[in-house]
């Protein structure tokens, strides 16, 4: 049987003989000192992958070549390790995220999200060497730097999307963030600025005059959100049973040229409002105002069958709403509030007089009880006060006087 050749490379043992791929060479480096494993992985993404690894002993170079050997059998990819995180982040938002069809917002978002959080922070680590402990302190740390628990689960989702597309592009042999447990999220520190019953009184006031008039009692009384408002259509509208259904927002995304119309920022978002009857009112006489705004506008008026539309039936500018409210709040001599405001006083009253949280969490049309809970946290520390102030009333109080003639350690 005819020997098998030798190797003459400096500082290197004899081979023992040809391996299968994935199998690996174990041997002993003179020069380097050093136990050396080499790996061939075969053909990958059409070329053949070999890579060497050093060791100090024998046994860790021995388990290295024994896993190559058991990922080969499983079938387990093989992996570039030059690829870095942030490089593969780019081609992620790129080629992936940008072409789907997911709303235009949600891209914008985790393009901003993954530029200006997750690139900064791990974007130089090897795709191979990124490890789940990193990921973990990285949310970690957006924990204590006080963003939201749906901002970390926003982060954790795109590092969960953009290693499945590693796996699935042979980048790297398993997802790493699937595992992600989001930390709990310190108290807000922006808190919650809803108008005083009285300034809201004045605001309303001073907006009857306005044909944002109802608009603004939608968003103070129920708590829509600015998008979601624009958004509405005179057939969401039911008059007989006093409901309004919220399916579709309306929203600028930065580098989107004009308005996008789309579905509600998440499926809890999509309900059906059950209207006060002031709310109710306000509509009708809205309606028989926006009659008199198309008949003035003539053939300008292009008509969508919108509630609150611009001034010839195409969808409003948000940001025009927001100038049109800082305008109002001057005249109505109260602090200036954005629209969000409303939706927040809508959401206080609604406890003030007793709404449950879960009810207050449908109207706002939150996914989590807990986004609601964050969000309006000093209600919440009321709540318990209200109720530790409750059970001190029920439960008669103890006699705490302690009796001298006895012996306290009887």
């Amino acid at each position: 049987m005819a020997e098998e050749p030798s190797d003459d490379r400096p500082g290197r043992r004899k081979s023992r003989g040809r391996r299968a791929h994935g199998e690996g060479s174990v041997y002993w480096r003179e020069d380097r000192q050093r136990w050396v494993v080499e790996l061939d992985y075969g053909i990958v993404n059409g070329r053949r992958k070999r890579a060497v690894r050093y060791f100090r002993t024998q046994e860790d170079a021995i388990e290295t070549q024994q896993k190559a050997r058991q990922a080969q059998a499983d079938g387990v990819v093989h992996l570039d390790r030059r690829s870095r995180f942030g490089d593969f982040l780019t081609y992620w938002i790129d080629e992936i995220i940008i072409p789907s069809e997911r709303a235009e917002s949600t891209k914008s978002s985790y393009r901003d999200m993954t530029d200006n959080h997750i690139r900064p922070a791990l974007g130089d680590k090897r795709l191979v060497d990124l490890k789940h402990e990193d990921l973990q302190r990285f949310l970690n740390r957006k924990a204590q730097d006080g963003y939201s628990a749906s901002t970390m689960r926003t982060f954790r989702t795109i590092l969960r999307q953009a290693l499945n597309e590693a796996v699935i592009t042979e980048k790297v042999s398993r997802n790493v963030a699937e595992t992600l447990r989001v930390p709990k999220a310190r108290k807000p520190t922006r808190k919650v600025t809803p108008l005083s019953k009285e300034d809201g009184l004045r605001l309303l006031k001073a907006a009857a005059a306005t044909r944002h008039h109802a608009l603004y009692v939608l968003l103070a009384m129920v708590g829509l959100r600015r998008g979601e408002a624009l958004a509405l259509r005179w057939s969401d509208f039911d008059e007989t049973a006093s409901t309004l259904r919220i399916e579709r927002q309306v929203t600028r995304v930065r580098g989107v040229k004009g308005l996008i119309v789309g579905p509600t920022k998440s499926e809890a978002g999509k309900r059906t409002i059950v209207l006060p009857a002031r709310c109710v009112a306000v509509l009708r006489s809205h309606r028989v105002a926006q009659a008199a705004d198309r008949a003035g506008a003539g053939k300008r008026w292009k008509e969508h069958g919108l509630i609150f539309p611009s001034t010839v039936g195409t969808h409003l500018e948000p940001r025009g709403l927001n100038t049109h409210l800082t305008k109002l709040c001057t005249e109505a001599g109260v602090p200036h509030h954005g629209p969000h405001a409303l939706r927040h006083t809508a959401a206080t009253m609604a406890y003030a007089l007793g709404v449950d949280w879960k009810e207050i969490q449908a109207m706002l049309g939150h996914t989590m009880l807990s986004t609601t809970m964050d969000i309006y946290v000093d209600l919440t520390d009321t709540a318990h006060q209200d109720t530790a102030s409750k059970l001190d009333g029920w439960f008669p109080a103890e006699d705490t006087e302690e009796d001298d003639s006895e012996d306290p350690n009887a």
